[in-house]
């Protein structure tokens, strides 16, 4: 799937959304360091062995709607789709530490959801604390030079994890917000892989710390104290 169907695809399952979202905008995801932990077992003979990959760093691209940014509640929700590069820095197997010199990169599809709480709500500055469900799917095809032919390799692995997560909404106006918030996820991964007819599957454990630099577009939010709302409402009580 092209990098322009996977936009288009993203883009698709989000307009629902857009109506009922109190702000949406763009980001850019970084991922610092991931590492992990699999069982690989190989179809052809039914060998299994563990490995350790750790990964580089990598930015992305990501779209973002949260239904309280700037508003005066406890409670929001955010759901972001992002897209990432990701390359492999090296895997250890038996003890040994071999470099990635081919087959290193995957496209990296994620559904971000957060489900924060706010520790601290004023006019200007959201403080908000709570955890995040990670839903991504990792994908790599790669033609490499076998020596004698040129051969194809295939990988696709579906992880679901969990984090806790801190973040910071500042609004700028009555419009804008710039975001930051970091987590540190724990993650299920399951995959499969195919090397020119040598194929087999893996399982096991991921994990790794991610930031998040955001710019927000709220649509007619007013942060407004709780103990306005309540006069609010009673004046609107009494003239019922």
């Amino acid at each position: 799937m092209s990098k322009m169907k996977k936009l288009a695809l993203s883009l698709l399952l989000a307009m629902p959304m857009v109506a009922s979202a109190a702000g949406m905008g763009v980001y850019v995801p970084f991922s610092i360091g991931d590492s992990a932990e699999l069982t690989h077992e190989n179809d052809q003979n039914s060998f299994t062995y563990d490995t350790t990959t750790d990964f580089e760093s990598a930015a992305g691209l990501g779209i973002v709607f949260d239904s309280n940014i700037g508003k005066d509640k406890l409670f929001n929700y955010r759901i972001g789709l992002e897209y990432q590069e990701i390359n492999v820095d090296s895997t250890t197997i038996n003890g040994n530490t071999y470099n990635c010199d081919n087959q290193c990169d995957m496209s990296r599809f994620n559904i971000v959801q957060t489900f924060g709480f706010g520790v601290l709500r004023t006019k200007t500055v959201r403080l908000w604390v709570g955890p995040r469900i990670n839903i991504a799917w990792n994908y790599g095809s790669h033609d490499y030079d076998a020596g004698f032919y040129t051969a194809t390799a295939t990988e696709l692995a579906f992880e679901f994890g969990v984090a806790p997560a801190v973040g910071v909404n500042i609004n700028l106006g009555r419009v804008v917000s710039l975001a930051f918030d970091v987590d540190y996820r724990f993650a299920a991964v399951a995959g499969a892989w195919d090397d020119d007819g040598d194929s087999g599957t893996y399982t096991g454990t991921a994990t790794g710390p991610t930031a998040r630099f955001s710019v927000l577009f709220r649509f007619g939010e007013t942060f407004q104290p709780a103990s306005a709302q309540t006069q609010d409402q009673g004046v609107v009580d009494q003239s019922l």
